[in-house]
């Protein structure tokens, strides 16, 4: 320290004093952190609930009704996590609506009008995602077709064989023909809201979430506190969370999950650790990051971008099955409508905890959140018809409003 400096009169206090610049203040320091951006979407998302809450009551806050959101929307949200695979890799997949259409028509076609063994159905549904996946795959890698021209005429092309296969027309059971296997669709099957997923399994996965955030905690301990002291105070955070959550309902909530539900939670679980635990993960990020600099660390972009598209084909086939167990029914462009909303749900990942991210959690949970914005405003009067007017109202602003404050606070 400079002899002059040490023996200076100290500036008042807020006085940066001559010469001398000021520092971050506290106010500046929490707007610029990263986990204050990424929870400002998510805080805002919150607090539009709680004003529907306190507008509309119970009819709004009740466990079982945004369950059955939830439960009636996964094909949505499995098509969210389709496209958050090709978005992390840099790419476009627009087939996978149609994909999720085509393979809505052979789970319910190839039992009912084939009378195939259902094991043989599904397998056969998996296999043309992963078709459709190589089919993209081959045409954006190998053939260099621009990946909006190619999955665009791939969606074509899987709509158009969903079209031919089915004449055009719905395909129900009929009378004298076989139907769908009674586990897989109607009262008490796997696509019935009635049909709850054991709770013990998921109490159990929560417990498990919480010592894997106690971990995570112990991993960022600050230095201004000893090790003891810092799991202290993570194990104390921990139990405040879980008090908070017990008086949200989390009881309700875990019993409210159906076997639907937990097939997206399971898919979603997947992801998450394939994406963010493995080097198919750490690779595709890469990919997508700066394709050249990936490759000159030994990645093969290429490679990696055609995985990419083969999970999200096979993620798409799977929201057709689940689409299928719902509805037991399979019509025309089932599944068109669901396009938007899942490219909403991915790219909400980005601003859902999160600074730019693409990630599993937030496009499930942003997913849920668009939802449920929606369908508060119908409960309140709004027509059905303005639901894709308030999706793309509240995407673009919850991407406008966190580009901008990340903006100013840097």
């Amino acid at each position: 320290m400079n002899p002059a400096q040490a023996v200076a009169e100290p500036a008042a206090p807020g006085d940066a004093g001559p010469g001398r610049e000021k520092g971050p203040t506290r106010g500046s320091r929490l707007g610029g952190s990263k986990l204050f951006q990424g929870s400002i979407s998510f805080v805002a998302f919150v607090i539009v609930f709680l004003v529907y809450t306190i507008w509309l009551g119970g009819k709004f806050a009740n466990t079982d009704a945004r369950a059955l959101d939830i439960h009636q929307n996964m094909p949505v949200l499995l098509l969210g996590l389709a496209v958050l695979v090709t978005l992390i890799a840099g790419q476009f997949d627009l087939s996978v609506a149609s994909m999720a259409t085509l393979t809505c028509f052979l789970a319910v076609g190839l039992k009912i009008n084939q009378g195939w063994p259902f094991f043989l159905v599904i397998l056969a549904c998996l296999a043309a995602g992963v078709i459709g996946g190589l089919a993209n795959g081959i045409l954006v890698v190998k053939l260099r077709v621009n990946t909006f021209i190619a999955t665009l005429g791939t969606g074509g092309v899987f709509l158009g064989l969903s079209a031919v296969y089915s004449g055009g027309t719905q395909l129900v059971a009929t009378p004298g023909k076989p139907e769908l296997p009674s586990w897989f669709s109607g009262a008490d099957s796997l696509g019935a809201l009635s049909t709850k997923f054991p709770s013990v399994v998921l109490w159990i996965a929560l417990a498990g979430a919480a010592v894997m955030l106690f971990m995570s905690l112990r991993r960022i301990s600050p230095a201004r506190f000893s090790p003891r002291q810092w799991d202290v105070i993570s194990g104390a955070a921990i139990v405040v969370l879980a008090v908070v959550l017990f008086g949200l309902g989390l009881s309700d909530w875990v019993g409210a999950v159906s076997w639907t539900i937990a097939v997206l939670l399971i898919a979603a679980v997947v992801m998450w650790l394939l994406l963010d635990y493995t080097t198919f993960g750490r690779h595709l990020r890469a990919t997508g990051s700066n394709a050249t600099a990936a490759t000159l660390a030994g990645v093969n972009p290429g490679k990696e971008t055609m995985k990419a598209f083969v999970v999200g084909g096979v993620l798409a086939a799977l929201a057709g099955i689940m689409l299928a167990a719902n509805q037991g029914t399979a019509s025309p462009g089932a599944a068109v409508p669901f396009l938007l909303p899942s490219f909403a749900a991915a790219f909400l990942s980005t601003v859902i905890l999160s600074t730019g991210r693409f990630h599993v959690w937030g496009t499930v949970i942003g997913g849920i959140f668009l939802i449920w914005v929606s369908q508060g405003l119908i409960v309140g009067g709004l027509a059905f018809t303005w639901t894709e007017v308030v999706n793309g109202v509240v995407l673009i602003l919850a991407v406008a409003f966190s580009s901008m404050f990340r903006q100013q606070t840097r």
